[in-house]
């Protein structure tokens, strides 16, 4: 998959969501209230697996909406920057990884925002980590976001092509 097709939501969902021993979530933004897109990602993976270990970012586990639903790994550390130079979905793999070797799971469902989750699964591949991507991911963005990026598509796509740069460079993609 390359970066643009990925920034325009254009994934491909691989694997059966049955196969999946884990769930790795991803946050969107920085919003958690009920019409975020961290919201509708919490909500996605409480309807796919709730069966499974759930690994997530802060942001993604206090959005879900009551304790019914434990995230077993919340990976703690700083939300991604405008340039993509620290934190976010790599540090989210890097946490989940360990956490996946030492729980001895090795079949993550990959699950991110439809913009968000093709450039995840190459930053998983760079790990040598292997997703299982669903279809119909959330396409939610938040027009409040701290990260402005994630307000809009018109906002993301220079974000999200630009930071591919930096990613690319140190290695994280």
């Amino acid at each position: 998959m390359n970066i643009i097709k990925s920034a325009l939501g254009r994934y491909e969902p691989t694997g059966a969501i049955n196969d999946a021993d884990c769930i790795i979530g991803h946050s969107f933004g920085t919003l958690t209230g009920e019409d975020s897109a961290n919201r509708a990602l919490a909500a996605f993976i409480t309807r796919l697996g709730a069966d499974k270990p759930i690994i997530a970012d802060t942001n993604l586990a206090i959005a879900f909406p009551d304790d019914s639903q434990a995230v077993d790994c919340v990976v703690e550390g700083s939300i991604s920057n405008l340039v993509a130079s620290k934190g976010g979905s790599w540090g989210t793999l890097l946490a989940a990884k360990l956490y996946m070797a030492q729980e001895g799971l090795t079949r993550p469902l990959m699950v991110a925002q439809a913009y968000h989750i093709g450039r995840v699964v190459m930053q998983a591949e760079k790990l040598g980590i292997e997703s299982i991507v669903p279809v119909d991911l959330p396409r939610d963005f938040d027009n409040e976001s701290d990260q402005i990026w994630t307000r809009s598509l018109a906002l993301w796509l220079p974000r999200e092509i630009l930071g591919s740069l930096v990613l690319r460079a140190e290695q994280k993609l």
